[in-house]
């Protein structure tokens, strides 16, 4: 039983790397059950019991590429802290491995956004998204909104250098970046001795409402 059941989790996990994977290089339009068995190299049968629709993939497969950007932007974070780089240069490390690097989620982050729009069921994954984003932002901000609104600000800028179909981040990106974080009241030192943000400890603060 605990063999089938780690080949089942593997199964699984292979399906929804290939489901990000369509979305981030062919868009959220060509996810299919077939296309994803065939990127896993798996089959079809297989495909339908893990995921009895292709919305159940696509809400399985952004609730995973949520988790694991904001994991990696955690680290980015840490890394950033440990050389004392600035907060502008900590935000364009994130940047950069937005549409750019082989580090996908990122940009299924910005594809489950746009996604949102017309699909009820990915609304609250795009939410809790801006929620884990904030948090990392509440440290230094004035409050849990400001963070929010801090979040929000920079995922439209992100999405919009995306847009520019530039194979690094611009210079205009960064500046925007350095404007945004300015306007907030962040100033760009060394991100080194600041707190950093334990989202465990903020989901209180950053309850809507």
């Amino acid at each position: 039983m605990d063999g089938r059941h780690t080949r089942s989790a593997r199964t699984r996990a292979a399906l929804l790397d290939a489901a990000i994977e369509i979305i981030c290089t062919r868009g959220v339009t060509a996810v299919t059950q077939r296309a994803v068995a065939a990127r896993a190299g798996t089959s079809l049968a297989s495909t339908t019991y893990h995921f009895r629709t292709a919305d159940d993939l696509l809400v399985a497969a952004f609730e995973a590429t949520s988790s694991r950007t904001i994991a990696d932007m955690r680290r980015t974070a840490r890394e950033a802290a440990e050389r004392g780089a600035g907060i502008v240069d900590a935000a364009m490390a994130v940047v950069a491995r937005a549409p750019y690097g082989d580090r996908l989620p990122p940009d299924g982050v910005v594809q489950l956004t746009l996604s949102a729009v017309h699909n009820p069921r990915l609304r609250p994954i795009a939410e809790a998204f801006v929620e884990e984003l904030a948090a990392l932002f509440v440290p230094l901000t004035t409050t849990p909104d400001t963070a929010r609104t801090l979040a929000r600000s920079l995922s439209g800028l992100i999405l919009h250098e995306m847009a520019r179909g530039a194979d690094a981040p611009t210079p205009t990106m960064r500046a925007d970046v350095t404007r945004l974080f300015a306007a907030f009241g962040v100033p760009d030192h060394p991100t080194t001795g600041r707190p950093q943000a334990d989202p465990a400890h903020h989901h209180e603060d950053l309850e809507p409402g």
